[in-house]
Parts: C-alpha cells; sequence; structure tokens
C-alpha cells in the first residue's frame, strides 16, 4: 500500500534519500512522484524533471506503522498524512491511476497529443487515455494542467506536454504514424 509522507518543499528528495538508507527496509519503497516537462532555456527546447506533487513524498509498504516509529525516532520533518488520528493509505483506485501514470520509475513522462477542433488527442506518453481530466492545454508552454485524485480529493498537478497544432485528417494520420514508429523502434532498443 502507497502512504504520503508531507515535508517541506523543496526537500523532498533529501527526505526521501535519507528514508531509503536510514529507514526504509528491503520491502519497503520511498519515492517522489516526478514529472517530465520541456523548458526553453536560451531559445533551445531541453526536458527537465520536477516534482509532481510539491512537498510530498510516497512510502510503499505493508507495515506503516512501524515504518512511523523508524520515521519518528529520526527526529525529520515530515508527516504522514492522516484521516482523524489513523494513518491513512492512498485510495486503491489512486494508487493504480498514479502507478499507470509513472510507471515503475514513478516518473510521468512526457506526452504528445494534438487538438483538433476543441479534443485534444493524446498519441503518446503517459497521459495517453487520461484526456478527462486536462483542465487547460498551456500548448506555447509544452504543460498541461490536470486534476488527479489524491487522498480523496481532486489536485490540480503540471505536466509537460507537445501539442501539435490544431490539425486535419491528414497530418493527425502523419503524427500518429510517426509516434507509432518511435515506440516500435524504442522497443528494439
Amino acid at each position: 500500500m502507497w502512504y504520503v509522507m508531507q515535508t517541506q518543499a523543496g526537500t523532498e528528495s533529501e527526505l526521501c534519500g535519507k528514508c531509503q538508507s536510514q529507514v526504509a527496509r528491503e520491502d519497503e519503497e520511498v519515492f517522489v512522484l516526478l514529472a517530465e516537462r520541456m523548458t526553453k532555456k536560451q531559445g533551445k527546447w531541453s526536458m527537465v524533471t520536477g516534482r509532481l506533487f510539491p512537498g510530498y513524498v510516497f512510502v510503499e509498504t505493508g507495515r506503516i506503522e512501524d515504518f512511523y516509529k523508524r520515521l519518528k525516532g529520526t527526529g525529520w520533518t515530515a508527516r504522514i498524512l492522516r484521516t482523524g488520528e489513523e494513518i491513512t493509505p492512498v485510495y486503491p483506485e489512486e494508487e493504480a491511476y498514479l502507478k499507470q501514470l509513472g510507471g515503475r520509475e514513478h516518473i510521468v513522462r512526457y506526452s504528445e497529443g494534438y487538438i483538433e477542433g476543441d479534443k485534444l488527442t493524446v498519441t503518446s506518453g503517459a497521459m495517453k487515455g487520461c484526456q478527462g481530466e486536462v483542465k487547460k492545454v498551456l500548448r506555447h508552454k509544452r504543460l498541461v494542467v490536470m486534476e488527479i485524485p489524491l487522498m480523496g480529493k481532486q489536485v490540480e498537478v503540471t505536466v509537460g506536454m507537445g501539442i501539435v497544432s490544431r490539425a486535419g485528417a491528414a497530418r493527425v494520420e502523419r503524427v500518429e504514424e510517426s509516434n507509432y514508429l518511435r515506440r516500435k523502434r524504442h522497443k528494439k532498443e
């Protein structure tokens, strides 16, 4: 089961590393969910990876009370999210959705798609099949704002997505074929 630790934004990676080396047992995993996005520096686009949920670190364990006792003994500034007095896991459907988005590496990979009329279609990447959750497309920044369920609430996050300009059917077919060939080539490597 997944649980969520809250810490000061900007210290997630540090807390994650400390927990991995000093708190977590062999059968436990501590990680930060990340998202790839494109950023433009000096006129050139480059891929960067940033936190999906600033201030949150995830723990996968079957013994959260034991993990919490070990964490508490360190004196670090972190708390495990609770409902009242009870430590609450991430809901199973939320965990499945986050696993689908982030994969085994816990990184929401950069997605690509196109807009036809008012409809956004994702052709590749982590967001394929997640169109319903997209709230806003920031096409020129290569970002989308979407709502992701976490602990029973909808949380807005920003993820990377390249959008081909509004396209006709012939252009759409070329984009889909290009993405198919790229995936096929990637599998061979």
